[in-house]
């Protein structure tokens, strides 16, 4: 009976990972690259360089949270989806409430949390659908992915349509056209503020924990009653293939940031170098 508990507990562990693994990964590899992205931006133009893309991108953050919030029924009590001018620097906010008794409200914490990765992959996709029609077709060959492939196939599965999209993203044809220049400025945007903040980690923990014991007890249930839930799972684990898909357009964008943020450093600290060498 010990063994069949052990097993259970290592097999919901399992699961827990497969329902939220890409939205954690996704979360921090997005603040990494926005962390050293801001470096960047803040010593060459200090804080307006990062104001420069909160218009946007913060209003799009928020609403993230904002969204799951009414998905998973939380009573909102104050939000602000742009704050230039506050004094602690805090661009935006989302202050809620839930029932620390309702174990769906408890769940919602995590996709909540993890809310402004949802909304900013979904305006990037509605905007290439919008000012990039062709790109958009060629988005459309994710569906392709086999979620039932190993995992290293997957991901290079991942990778190589991930190329074949930007290659139709930076054709020559989209270079010369003002659509695609409206739609490189709006990603930027809202790259630039995708990634989740320390508090955004701290909340979706809250509903991490609670996801955990409620998987464990399905699989307790699962277990006293030798019911088969193996294909649920898999299912779950099929939307996390295709939400680690489209999150990619998020990393490359904030990683096409990250360059440009990079240079424009350099540039502005080896060229007075380089001149006073003369």
């Amino acid at each position: 009976m010990v063994d069949k508990l052990f097993m259970i507990l290592q097999l919901s562990l399992f699961e827990t990972l497969c329902v939220t693994g890409s939205l954690i990964l996704v979360g921090i590899i997005l603040g990494i690259i926005e962390d050293r992205a801001n470096f960047f931006t803040w010593r060459v133009v200090g804080r307006k360089g990062i104001m420069a893309t909160a218009w946007i991108g913060t209003p799009i953050h928020e609403l993230g949270h904002l969204l799951m919030c009414r998905l998973f029924r939380h009573k909102i009590i104050k939000f602000k989806l742009l704050a230039l001018k506050d004094p602690d620097g805090i661009l935006g906010y989302v202050n809620h409430e839930w029932d620390r008794k309702s174990f769906y409200q408890n769940i919602g914490n995590f996709f909540i949390g993890m809310g402004p990765i949802f909304s900013g992959t979904a305006v990037l996709i509605l905007g290439m659908y919008v000012f990039l029609p062709n790109s958009f077709a060629t988005f459309a060959n994710y569906s392709t992915l086999n979620p039932g492939m190993p995992e290293t196939n997957i991901l290079a599965k991942i990778l190589a349509l991930t190329a074949d999209l930007f290659k139709s993203i930076f054709s020559v044809e989209n270079l010369t056209s003002a659509s695609f220049w409206i739609y490189f400025a709006l990603a930027i945007g809202v790259s630039s503020h995708i990634a989740l903040s320390r508090e955004d980690f701290k909340g979706a923990g809250r509903g991490l924990v609670t996801i955990f014991t409620f998987i464990l007890l399905v699989n307790v249930a699962a277990l006293i009653l030798n019911a088969n839930i193996s294909d649920f799972f898999t299912g779950i684990l099929v939307l996390n293939v295709y939400l680690l898909a489209f999150s990619m357009i998020s990393i490359v964008f904030s990683l096409i940031r990250l360059v440009l943020s990079a240079f424009a450093y350099f540039l502005a600290h080896l060229v007075p170098w380089i001149w006073s060498m003369r």
